[in-house]
């Protein structure tokens, strides 16, 4: 079921009313929310290509018994851990159902999202090598939000087995906990640490709190519609479906225009999800915080789903950098971030999108952490800059079959890249505006432009996108391409979007909560009917559906 369609207003409205109606009491609240929870999941959007059928939620109920039964018998068995004669077995039987909750999820989401990558992959690179390897492919549909409900289930088990959270003794209450409806698709990804004491003490609700949370979803619809939606349909989604056809301009266009409405296709979801979890009582971790005011890779991805950002970082790479040492900060840096990218898809697009995110995490530690008060150690940058011009010169020759003037410019423009990052001083607080201004760049560009490989289809489309944009036609924008209300549009959402949060989020609030109630109500129905008219009757799936 989509957020933005007359069928969820259909839902939420009587969801919202008994879950009001049944604030005190505990276990018919849980059960109504638990009920409402699957019939969302099980409806489905309605989407083109269908998304998989409704009995795909017994997958959803095997990983929360699953998970269940193993947190139970793992803090049961830590018991017997202050027993020198029974601590060496209890913690192999802890381990052992520890690994069972490993395999049963994260062997799930293997299967369903990257069985027909890995065997394509492994025809690939045996085809490199002359040897004739006929792939074949699964007829799998890939489970909606199979990706972010296994992650949440797991936090669960790891925590119970970190010996930092006790186990839900009611299977309803955590079954809740994993199936919750507003985040359960697309986040924001839940830690039980969070949300399993709300659900115990129940809902919160005051008159500032249902005005936030109404505040949120209308932000939300917005963002996803008129910057998700419409953008898409009129100017992002015919470029890439045919790159070869446009100007050099018209294809970079495409890309700022797809850099602004990924991020408000997803952080409109994740607004309509926090703001239906305030009007049910409930808080949810933020997801967004500004992504594209970051003045580093690093800090980037500290404001882009931060929930998966901080997933990945409490239970991977700290995990790595324990078990293997402090020196192990460089891989095991890489190894998170590259699954990082990976997490969002399966295809030889997404290795190249992981590498990318992942080799410039790799340089930013070593920007910020390099000695740069001895000259030898400044002048290493050179080197370092013709490495990363021959890296990117594989990339456009040997991966994107690139002809040589393409490949030299992808190259030569990466080189050069790496030094102006490189001999920008240090990104810190305060600093002088024109370097925070630089860093901002620097920054927007890589993630922009390291979106071809994200938005492409395939690996055929994202070359022949590449291309056209290294050509540099000298063709301007074509009258007509787009209508001036798009380029409006666009305009407002990039200001949007880097003006201070105090001055349009907390703003609008304000003057949210001051309009009287009837005029308040007009104004949603229109703004409703005028979202409706916008769709076209056709809304579009959030992005993040198919990770």
């Amino acid at each position: 079921m989509l957020f933005p369609t007359f069928d969820f207003l259909l839902f939420a409205i009587p969801a919202l009313a008994l879950s009001w109606a049944l604030a005190t009491r505990v276990w018919a609240r849980t059960l109504l929310l638990l009920g409402a929870s699957y019939f969302f999941y099980m409806a489905g959007p309605k989407t083109e290509p269908p998304p998989a059928p409704w009995y795909y939620a017994g997958l959803l109920l095997f990983s929360t018994v699953l998970d269940f039964a193993c947190a139970r018998r793992i803090h049961a068995l830590a018991a017997r851990l202050d027993d020198p004669a029974r601590a060496a077995s209890a913690r192999r039987e802890r381990n052992l159902w520890l690994v069972a909750s490993l395999v049963g999820n994260l062997g799930l989401l293997g299967y369903f999202k990257y069985v027909n990558f890995f065997i394509q992959a492994f025809s690939d690179i045996a085809g490199a090598f002359d040897l004739p390897v006929q792939a074949f492919r699964f007829d799998v549909i890939l489970p909606l939000g199979i990706s972010f409900y296994t992650f949440q289930s797991l936090s669960y088990t790891i925590d119970v087995w970190r010996r930092r959270l006790t186990p839900e003794r009611s299977f309803a209450r955590f079954a809740l906990f994993v199936v919750f409806f507003p985040q359960l698709v697309a986040g924001p990804i839940v830690r039980a640490t969070e949300l399993l004491p709300q659900l115990a003490r129940g809902p919160r609700f005051s008159r500032a709190r249902l005005e936030e949370g109404a505040f949120r979803v209308v932000r939300g619809l917005a963002k996803k519609v008129v910057l998700g939606d419409w953008i898409a349909v009129q100017l992002t989604d015919p470029i890439f479906d045919a790159p070869g056809t446009y100007t050099s301009l018209e294809l970079l266009l495409a890309l700022y225009a797809y850099t602004l409405q990924i991020y408000a296709d997803f952080a409109g979801y994740s607004d309509i999800a926090i703001g239906m979890g305030r009007l049910l009582g409930y808080d949810l971790p933020e997801n967004f915080d500004r992504p594209y005011q970051a003045r580093d890779i690093g800090e980037f991805w500290r404001r882009w789903h931060q929930t998966l950002s901080g997933w990945l970082r409490d239970y991977l790479y700290f995990p790595l950098r324990s078990a293997f040492g402090a020196n192990s900060g460089y891989p095991a840096l890489w190894l998170t971030m590259f699954l990082v990218g990976m997490w969002h898809g399966a295809s030889w697009n997404f290795v190249i999108y992981s590498n990318l995110h992942a080799g410039a995490m790799l340089f930013n530690r070593w920007n910020r952490r390099r000695d740069r008060t001895v000259l030898s150690r400044r002048l290493l940058v050179l080197p370092a800059a013709a490495a990363v011009g021959l890296a990117f010169g594989w990339l456009g020759g040997g991966v994107l079959h690139l002809d040589e003037r393409a490949t030299r410019t992808l190259a030569g423009g990466a080189a050069l890249a790496f030094v102006a990052a490189a001999a920008l001083p240090r990104a810190q607080t305060p600093m002088p505006r024109l370097v925070h201004v630089g860093h901002v760049l620097l920054t927007l560009h890589f993630v922009v432009l390291s979106r071809v490989f994200f938005r492409a289809p395939d690996l055929d489309t994202a070359r022949n996108f590449v291309a056209g944009l290294l050509t540099f036609d000298g063709r301007g924008l074509r009258p007509g391409l787009v209508s001036p209300w798009v380029y409006l549009a666009l305009a407002l959402g990039m200001a949007y979007h880097f003006t201070p949060k105090r001055w349009v989020d907390d703003g609008l609030l304000r003057l949210f909560r001051r309009v009287p109630g009837p005029v308040l109500g007009a104004a949603f129905a229109l703004f409703l009917l005028g979202l409706m008219k916008l769709m076209a009757g056709a809304p579009k799936a959030f992005i993040y559906f198919q990770f």
